[in-house]
């Protein structure tokens, strides 16, 4: 379970790093297209939303329950809560320029480069801080316990199985970059 979260935090870091090569272009006053950018944001945050913080959420609580708190895991609660709110609300500012609102580019640049280096910042804390401890105090157990609380079973609409239409063009972006 615990190479799946690091494998959706790579992930992830494949969409961020999409996302800076956005910003370079925008700081650089490159042409960009900022459908694929509303649709990474949008991306993170329905699928954060819906599978990937819920799993975080569950294996935090569960450690919380059974070991206390290591002066970090607690605060991922209201990480979460806080990248919901951001991921919200870059969205709704990226909707705004794709309906032709003004939005000054270096105003935007700004936000994006919030929202990136955000999301950046929470996924190493995670891997760098919470994991570790994680991995080291659950045994077998834990983990049967902890995925009984979990859905695993879903299929990721960009990162899956089988990409679905609305994230086409932007897996087809990933696949270039790769």
């Amino acid at each position: 379970m615990l190479d799946l979260i690091h494998l959706e935090h790579k992930n992830i870091s494949r969409l961020l790093a999409l996302l800076e090569r956005k910003l370079a272009a925008i700081q650089a006053e490159d042409e960009v297209d900022f459908r694929l950018i509303r649709d990474s944001v949008e991306y993170l945050g329905s699928y954060s939303e819906k599978y990937h913080h819920p799993k975080e959420d569950v294996i935090y609580l569960y450690y919380l329950e059974h070991y206390g708190d290591n002066g970090n895991i607690a605060k991922l609660d209201k990480e979460h809560e806080e990248l919901s709110v951001l991921t919200e609300d870059f969205e709704t500012t990226v909707d705004m320029i794709l309906m032709d609102a003004v939005v000054p580019l270096d105003v935007f640049a700004d936000q994006l480069q919030q929202f990136i280096r955000r999301q950046r910042d929470h996924l190493m804390f995670e891997e760098r801080d919470v994991l570790p401890v994680i991995a080291k105090a659950f045994n077998e157990q834990d983990w049967l316990n902890v995925r009984e609380r979990c859905i695993l079973e879903y299929d990721d609409p960009l990162f899956g199985r089988e990409v679905s239409a609305r994230f086409r063009r932007l897996s087809e972006k990933l696949f270039e970059q790769a």
